[in-house]
């Protein structure tokens, strides 16, 4: 908190308070606010509804502003009661020379402008969701289901629906990426989607509930949001090949690569925490993924032995977690560079392993959950500086079809090549993902060399050393006890 001599009032720091305690806690609201003294419950009550039905469009300005990663000083329980009675309070209220408000008042033109940027081309009734006591939630982010095509074929999972009373919305046979997402923007109750990109994944209206369908409880769908779906689809193993999935728990990408090979070939899935690695065997059974290997084991020293033969790698490493929708980031406040340069310099080992341990891989996908360019595009761009054998590929052919954000201009060549799929844009929890293929010996690749700009080199044949693992003494784990208590099925990662 900050240390000031005008003092912020005394609303706002409980409702705060309670809000912290209802996310973190999982307290009841009702019992948080009766418990309170000396102060006004009815306005306070408004107060804390108000800033909980409107949190999908605070977190979203939280990620798109930095103000947390900015400000690292501002309480985030705070900052979100302090934008909420700017942009949804009395007007003129939010008046005051304590330091937190003053901070928030500080932003109040680029949350406006964002909120401008959002509503732009939305139907009227969307547009008032900015307003009114409509959840944001609605607008972004769609319950996303994953059929599993190893018990059910994706006509069979449409037939089930419809036998439930849902509607499927036809695309049409001229329709663009554009006109998919206007589709999903539109979606009425009771009524779903194919997805544009994924062939094996439907979407529906948000908040839809799955867990009493039978099909849900026996394994049959997975919920999972369509920006995880990304990297397994992207990475598009054959059947009957080797996949190594280097951070696989909870299982959701290890899953739907196992999928996508039919359970014909193996899947090498590798965690090392044992209560996450307990969490992915589950999570495997569940879904009758049988060709999946699992192991107990740090990453960084796994061998090209223990998995032999790896053709496909993916690469989805611990991060910072900043592109999840609807989610209170508790690792926000502690965002700092610090902590960056520990993620980004564990992200830089493990993608330089798959690229340099597994002598037949030919693909490797490299994704986070994380917006922040540090995890991205500077980690591409670090790993291509000591690593020849591999390009990177524009992901946008693998992907076939429309797509509408990219990486960092910045980057030049880098990010051109990378995708991001975006809350505001597709809908879905914020992600990167960069593709990654081996050239042959001799061939010549584009190269960013640290200091220059892009040149041509050739590919000389090496030998395959075994990666070193001296580093394996770095500080690079990321604890999330909120594992525990998600459903098995529900994971988005």
């Amino acid at each position: 908190m900050f240390i000031h001599s005008v003092k912020v009032h005394r609303i706002y720091k409980t409702a705060a308070k309670i809000i912290k305690q209802v996310y973190e806690d999982g307290k009841g609201v009702k019992q948080l606010i009766f418990g309170q003294t000396h102060v006004n419950i009815q306005a306070l009550s408004a107060l804390v509804y108000e800033t909980l039905k409107h949190g999908g469009i605070l977190d979203l300005l939280i990620r798109k502003t930095s103000i947390l990663f900015n400000e690292p000083r501002l309480d985030p329980w705070l900052a979100r009661v302090l934008m909420t009675e700017l942009l949804w309070g009395q007007k003129h209220k939010l008046v005051s020379d304590a330091k937190p408000i003053k901070t928030i008042l500080s932003y109040a033109k680029k949350f406006q402008a964002i909120l401008k940027d959002l509503s732009s081309g939305m139907p009227e009734h969307l547009q008032q969701a900015l307003t009114t006591d409509k959840k944001l939630t609605q607008i972004y982010h769609p319950r996303y289901v994953r059929i599993n095509t190893l018990t059910l074929t994706v006509q069979e999972a449409i037939d089930g629906f419809r036998d439930e009373g849902w509607t499927l919305v036809r695309h049409g046979s001229d329709w663009t990426y554009t006109d998919f997402l206007k589709a999903v923007l539109e979606l009425q109750p009771e009524h779903f989607l194919l997805d544009f990109h994924v062939p094996e994944l439907l979407v529906f209206p948000p908040d839809t509930q799955f867990h009493n369908y039978q099909c849900y409880t026996q394994g049959h769908i997975v919920l999972q949001d369509k920006a995880s779906c990304m990297a397994a689809h992207l990475l598009s193993p054959e059947p009957g090949s080797n996949i190594l999935d280097m951070c696989a728990a909870p299982g959701m990408k290890t899953t739907h690569l196992a999928a996508i090979i039919g359970n014909k070939g193996t899947v090498y899935a590798i965690e090392k925490d044992p209560r996450r690695y307990e969490i992915l065997s589950e999570i495997i059974q569940a879904t009758s993924s049988t060709c999946v290997k699992t192991i107990n084991e740090d990453a960084l020293k796994i061998t090209d032995e223990q998995c032999p033969d790896v053709e496909y790698i993916l690469v989805d490493p611990s991060c910072s977690g900043t592109g999840m929708v609807g989610r209170i980031e508790t690792a926000l406040p502690t965002l700092n560079e610090t902590r960056l340069e520990r993620l980004s310099g564990f992200q830089i080992l493990i993608l330089r392993k798959a690229l340099t341990a597994f002598p037949k891989a030919k693909r490797v996908l490299y994704s986070t959950c994380s917006t922040m360019t540090k995890e991205n595009e500077q980690v591409v761009k670090e790993v291509l500086e000591t690593t020849k054998q591999f390009r990177l590929v524009p992901a946008k052919e693998h992907l076939k079809k429309d797509w509408l954000s990219f990486g960092s201009k910045e980057y030049e060549e880098i990010g051109e090549n990378c995708l991001y799929s975006k809350s505001e844009t597709d809908y879905t929890n914020g992600f990167f993902l960069a593709v990654f293929e081996r050239i042959a010996p001799h061939d010549e690749r584009d190269i960013y060399i640290k200091g220059r700009k892009w040149k041509e080199i050739k590919q000389e044949p090496e030998d395959y050393d075994e990666y070193d693992n001296s580093h394996n003494n770095v500080n690079y784990s990321i604890t999330n006890d909120n594992i525990r208590k998600k459903n098995k099925s529900e994971y988005s990662q």
